[in-house]
């Protein structure tokens, strides 16, 4: 078949579905203004409202125009069109949210159809018989979609929250859409002989009904292991042996609803739903009260709750797998909302997603054993989004909105798929992804600054070394003592930092302060005031210079300088009285830096510390997370943003790329010890909170009861 042909082809099948995604999401934007239009009482909305309704029709016809000529061009057959002149500039803050929203809708669409994507660009770079195919030289590839939104939505005057949300809708019509159009356009190209080998990629996975894990194929990457299969099991077995201990005569079915017959599985999971639309006032006072047993007051209210649906009886218990799930989500819960830096409100929001992990945990015990499940991920990017983000910036208060939107959706649309989980969990990881790029540049600054005091210090500690050298144990007198202190060491640092030590001015320095300690000398030996050895002038008034002391000033010193040592000369006893002309004043320093939650602990000659733990923290890698506390007991994570080279000193950020604390191994050592640093295995939050719960139940059935 004809490339040409079969590129028109392909545009024709494109150009049927975009028409009905574009059409679809123009239509939801609408939607959405028109509901906000009825709550708003300003009116923007309205404007906003009516403004996209009378540009609607030129902005499906620029879009579908530029995903046409995108086809044109793939072969050749325009060459001029989609060539745009590269024009470098500042991007103001609305057109950076735009572009934030374009690239998450290219990396959210590029992850969800990578496999198809894959196999379409293989057969395209094939039709077009070139070497490789750049991201957005396929026509149908989702950055050649956005930039067709892009052009569909130039010139047309829209607010920036309008079209962030046009793309927002846009991603998600797409999302839907792509699934079809990918399978129909490889059908085509292997009918027409272009690779019909290859692999065709898998139907859109379903969440398996199943109760039980069930056997992967081996090298299917977030397949458990055997470490994760055996954790699991050796949890669950202290789980079965904590509830045993804790059920003995003196304490009854305490951990349990009864002794009577268990409920069936399908009824738990009615009671949760039921739940999950009406959360019980007790279950969301026992997420802002870090005493009450999460575990505990789920299984009270779950019983209770089946109990005022005549669903249960007083002496109705749980399953024995079902009781394993709901102790097991509530204390991950109980660890994830202790442990973690959550604002009060974020806890309570995260302290709604409960009920719906337990019904996922009840029907598809594989959350607790894959680590590429939906649900853990989608709690892991939560956490994340959420943990030591305090709104005190207008990114952090719209990560914040981002997450109770996610938590909201699940709350609203989980019904036993789990691939609501899938598609809010890559939503909301573009969101925070675009979000950490910008906290990367406050880390890389944090880095930066740390560089530059460090540097400082080294550069002030060799000019002093050099000084003390100098001078060689030499009883000054206060106008020369004074002259070196101030003006040479600053002098010498400066040199340092600009041009090193090895350089010729530092030289020049060196060697006139030597020539004036030399003219000293000759004084204090009583040499007639006219035989000292002269001065260099030239290089010390360079060293005033530095300090600001020029023209009639240097001169004053200078001269204060010569006439301290002529009355040495002299024998002139007051010559230990005279004193320099008052330095001007220095440009002010920066101010300190102060450590806005950690202070180092036993900071003094003697640290208590172990060496093992320091030694195990000179090996933290960059980018490895620890928990910090304050004296106050506030708790953040921080991350090892940058290691000295010149202290090996280790600096840590806290999630916005500020700077929080900066100290050696030894000092870092001493916090551990003192509780006041514990180290992080992984960052996240699944996993760790799961580790500590094996914790805690191995603490407790340990001991005596």
């Amino acid at each position: 078949m004809d490339p040409h042909e079969l590129v028109f082809g392909l545009q024709h099948l494109c150009s049927e579905s975009l028409d009905e995604v574009i059409e679809s999401a123009l239509r939801r934007t609408d939607d959405y203004l028109f509901d906000r239009a009825q709550v708003g009482a300003d009116g923007v909305e309205l404007t906003a409202l009516r403004d996209l309704r009378r540009v609607r029709g030129e902005i499906a016809q620029r879009f579908g125009q530029s995903a046409v000529a995108g086809f044109r061009t793939f072969l050749g057959l325009s060459a001029e069109v989609g060539k745009k002149p590269v024009v470098l500039s500042l991007v103001g803050e609305e057109d950076l949210q735009q572009q934030l929203a374009d690239e998450q809708l290219v990396d959210n669409l590029a992850r969800l159809h990578a496999q198809a994507l894959a196999a379409l660009d293989a057969r395209m770079v094939a039709l077009a018989a070139r070497a490789s195919l750049p991201g957005g030289d396929n026509p149908a590839g989702p950055k050649a979609l956005a930039n067709a939104m892009r052009d569909g939505m130039r010139g047309s005057e829209l607010s920036p929250n309008v079209g962030i949300a046009l793309v927002k809708f846009l991603e998600r019509e797409l999302g839907e859409a792509l699934h079809d159009l990918y399978g129909r356009m490889n059908e085509r190209l292997a009918a027409a002989g272009i690779l019909p080998s290859l692999e065709a990629p898998a139907p859109r996975p379903k969440a398996a009904p199943v109760t039980a894990p069930q056997p992967a194929a081996v090298d299917d990457p977030a397949a458990p292991g055997g470490g994760d299969t055996a954790f699991f099991n050796s949890l669950v077995g202290l789980l079965q042996g904590w509830r045993q201990r804790l059920s003995g005569p003196e304490h009854g079915r305490a951990m349990a609803g009864g002794l009577g017959m268990p409920m069936p599985s399908s009824d738990v999971m009615s009671v949760l739903h039921r739940m999950q639309q009406h959360p019980p006032a007790g279950l969301s006072q026992a997420v802002g009260d870090s005493g009450v047993s999460l575990a505990d007051q789920l299984r009270r209210e779950l019983l209770a709750t089946a109990q005022r649906l005549g669903m249960a009886r007083e002496d109705t218990s749980l399953g024995s797998a079902d009781e394993d799930a709901v102790d097991l989500v509530g204390m991950l819960f109980d660890v994830l909302m202790g442990e973690r830096d959550f604002e009060p409100g974020a806890r309570q929001k995260i302290g709604r997603l409960l009920v719906p992990y337990v019904r996922v945990a009840v029907k598809d015990r594989r959350m607790f054993l894959y680590k590429g499940h939906p649900a853990r991920r989608l709690l892991n990017v939560v956490a994340e989004a959420c943990e030591g983000n305090h709104g005190e910036g207008p990114q952090e208060r719209q990560l914040l909105e981002q997450v109770d939107g996610v938590i909201e959706r699940v709350v609203a649309e989980y019904n036993e798929d789990v691939a609501i989980f899938e598609t809010l969990e890559q939503e909301l990881r573009g969101y925070l992804d675009q979000h950490r790029k910008r906290m990367e540049l406050a880390e890389k600054r944090a880095a930066e600054a740390q560089r530059g005091r460090e540097r400082l210090e080294q550069a002030r500690e060799s000019a002093a070394a050099e000084v003390s050298a100098l001078r060689a144990g030499r009883e000054l007198p206060p106008a020369l003592g004074e002259f070196l202190s101030h003006y040479v060491t600053h002098h010498l640092s400066q040199v340092v930092l600009r041009e090193g030590q090895g350089s010729p001015r530092y030289a020049e320095a060196v060697h006139a302060v030597m020539g004036l300690l030399v003219s000293f000398d000759h004084a204090e030996l009583g040499a007639p005031p006219e035989r000292l050895p002269a001065l260099e002038r030239s290089p010390l008034s360079a060293i005033l210079e530095s300090s600001g002391c020029v023209g009639h000033a240097a001169e004053e010193t200078l001269s204060a300088l010569h006439h301290t040592l002529a009355r040495i000369a002299e024998g002139d006893a007051g010559a230990g009285q005279q004193v320099l002309p008052p330095p001007p004043p220095m440009p002010a320093a920066a101010p300190a830096v102060v450590e806005p939650l950690l202070a180092v602990v036993n900071q003094g000659p003697e640290l208590d510390f172990d060496a093992d733990m320091a030694e195990q923290i000179r090996a933290l890698e960059i980018g490895s997370w620890v928990q910090l506390t304050s004296e106050s007991g506030r708790s953040e994570p921080a991350k090892v943003s940058w290691v000295s080279p010149i202290s090996a000193r280790l600096l840590f950020v806290n999630r916005r790329g500020i700077r929080v604390l900066v100290a050696s191994a030894e000092e870092l050592a001493a916090m551990v010890k003192a509780g006041r640093m514990a180290l992080r295995g992984v960052d996240n939050a699944f996993e760790d909170s799961m580790r500590q719960v094996m914790g805690r139940l191995q603490a407790e059935v340990g001991a005596p009861v």
